[in-house]
């Protein structure tokens, strides 16, 4: 089944805060599916007003999938060096995958992983 953006994110995914923080659907200012090519699992990603972004598996069937990865929004180099690490340690996650969550390159993450 094919699942439309708008459909990937509910009021209920914001019942609860998330990360310490309230919010609501009002407050995605953009939407995307992320890929993961070796695998070919499917994402959704939404970031927040305030840099956040919230990734959601996107189900093969017709049912929701509950958020997976909170990313926070990062203010300069190391906090966001400090994500990619963080999510490294997911032996689940490709660099590129953390780069598509990040929206950035994988060679982004790639260097960050060899230092």
């Amino acid at each position: 089944m094919n699942k439309g953006l708008l459909s990937m994110f509910t009021d209920e995914d914001f019942e609860s805060p998330i990360d310490g923080t309230s919010y609501d659907l009002s407050d995605i200012v953009s939407l995307c599916f992320v890929m993961n090519k070796s695998t070919g699992d499917r994402f959704a990603r939404a970031e927040l007003g305030d840099g956040t972004a919230l990734i959601k598996p996107v189900p093969s069937g017709n049912g929701q999938s509950e958020i997976e990865y909170v990313i926070p929004a990062y203010r300069n180099t190391a906090q966001r060096n400090q994500i990619i690490k963080t999510l490294a340690e997911d032996p689940d996650l490709t660099q590129e995958m953390i780069a598509c969550m990040m929206d950035i390159s994988q060679s982004t993450v790639s260097n960050v992983m060899r230092k």
